[in-house]
């Protein structure tokens, strides 16, 4: 397995201003000391040409792979005008990521508008809507990773992420697994980690030795091993505990539990 990092990992110093993409990057090549870079739509200060092609240089530089693009995009909006704006936004997305020579976009099935309740009346269109980006992907030479997400949203348990997969159909849309998005956790999990092509290792919460209590890598690293995962692990910090302490104390212990 190989190891990287999202700079959503980072979103309290992007906010803050202590942090933009370049300073990332070269975080990751020296203090994380990873192998590849996962970028999210949020931290781009802009796309021109120019700057993406300065991105991808610096990333070559610090020999780091660019792994994925992170799109927050939603396909439950009600509203048929809105929904296609989510729609060219990852189309967008793609078309940046495949400038980048990115091989992922990260995409969300969403959140049904209206809440959880109206997940019948919208589930048609948010499957058209996934359907549509994934040919465009393809067309492009990529692949989207369809990420589960929490209780709120389309995905919330292997349930309904397995029921959009098989729904939408295409080899271009693929399973991205976030390992604490379930809301039942591991039921989920077990059910769904031999299926990953990309994995984003999750910390809500820092233990002393690193170990997050609610997300079990102990029984999720040993079960990817042993469905002979050998893609990218994308590390992604989301704890109360600020960064400078939670971060390397989390990553050194993924690090850990990946070396087996």
């Amino acid at each position: 397995m190989k190891l990287g990092c999202i700079c959503g990992t980072f979103n309290r110093s992007f906010d803050a201003g202590a942090m933009d993409q370049m300073r990332f990057l070269a975080r990751c090549a020296t203090d994380l000391t990873v192998q590849g870079v996962e970028l999210q739509d949020i931290h781009f200060p802009q796309t021109r040409p120019a700057y993406l092609q300065m991105l991808s240089r610096t990333a070559r530089n610090l020999n780091l792979a660019i792994i994925g693009i992170g799109v927050h995009n939603d396909f439950g909006r009600a509203d048929a005008t809105l929904r296609m704006s989510e729609v060219v936004k990852v189309k967008q997305w793609i078309e940046v990521a495949e400038q980048l020579g990115a091989p992922l976009v990260r995409v969300f099935a969403g959140y049904p508008e209206g809440g959880p309740a109206q997940s019948g009346a919208r589930w048609p269109a948010m499957i058209d809507s996934l359907r549509h980006v994934a040919a465009f992907a393809g067309h492009a030479g990529l692949r989207l990773g369809l990420e589960n997400h929490n209780h709120a949203a389309f995905t919330p348990t292997a349930a309904e992420y397995l029921r959009v997969l098989d729904e939408v159909k295409s080899p271009h849309l693929v399973p991205l697994l976030d390992t604490g998005n379930y809301t039942d956790g591991w039921p989920s999990l077990e059910k769904t980690l031999g299926l990953a092509v990309h994995v984003h290792a999750k910390f809500w919460k820092v233990a002393g030795d690193g170990s997050d209590p609610s997300v079990d890598y102990a029984r999720i690293v040993p079960t990817l091993r042993a469905a002979g995962y050998t893609g990218w692990v994308s590390f992604e910090y989301e704890a109360e505990e600020p960064e400078a302490t939670g971060i390397p104390r989390a990553l050194a212990y993924l690090k850990r539990m990946l070396a087996g």
